[in-house]
């Protein structure tokens, strides 16, 4: 099935805040932005708001009970050891250790959240829709879910420099 696609072709990102209000507003169905470099007002306005940080936090307090608890065992319940008239359990030297391995195990999960969320991994292709989209332009890409002359028009009237119209196959 081949599906057609609009591409508006900007220099200036603010620009093309305005024509995503716009075109947003109207219905319009965006698929992606292309650029290069994150501009944080169209992150914003593009896209939803994460659940990475969710995750990051949930992992970090079950990584900090888990440790906790796997000490506790070890120093308390399985080999307890008495040495010099210390307790067997003592909390404060186990705070640096919790902090850590808490840092170390949330890293790792977020990051491996994040790729595999993003789809990324080695060996994969980039997916640019053209070339200048690295060097010094912005793209916004287009459903056709309206008259295709009529999104042409919004961004024609909206400051757009470029208009690509693409059959996509999929």
């Amino acid at each position: 099935m081949s599906t057609k696609t609009i591409i508006g072709v900007f220099e200036d990102e603010s620009i093309l805040l305005k024509t995503l209000r716009t075109l947003k507003s109207n219905g319009v169905n965006i698929k992606d932005i292309y650029g290069p470099c994150a501009d944080h007002d169209l992150l914003k306005e593009f896209t939803r708001e994460s659940r990475l940080p969710y995750v990051s936090v949930l992992t970090g307090l079950f990584t900090i009970l888990a440790t906790f608890a796997f000490i506790y065992y070890v120093s308390v319940i399985d080999y307890p050891l008495q040495y010099g008239g210390k307790p067997v359990f003592s909390f404060p030297p186990m705070v640096v250790i919790l902090f850590l391995v808490c840092i170390l195990v949330t890293g790792g999960v977020s990051t491996f959240a994040f790729l595999g969320r993003e789809q990324m991994y080695p060996g994969k292709n980039p997916e640019l829709i053209d070339p200048r989209a690295a060097d010094d332009r912005f793209f916004l890409v287009l459903d056709q879910n309206f008259n295709p002359e009529e999104i042409k028009g919004w961004l024609k009237e909206s400051g757009a420099n470029e208009i690509i119209e693409k059959d996509n196959d999929e």
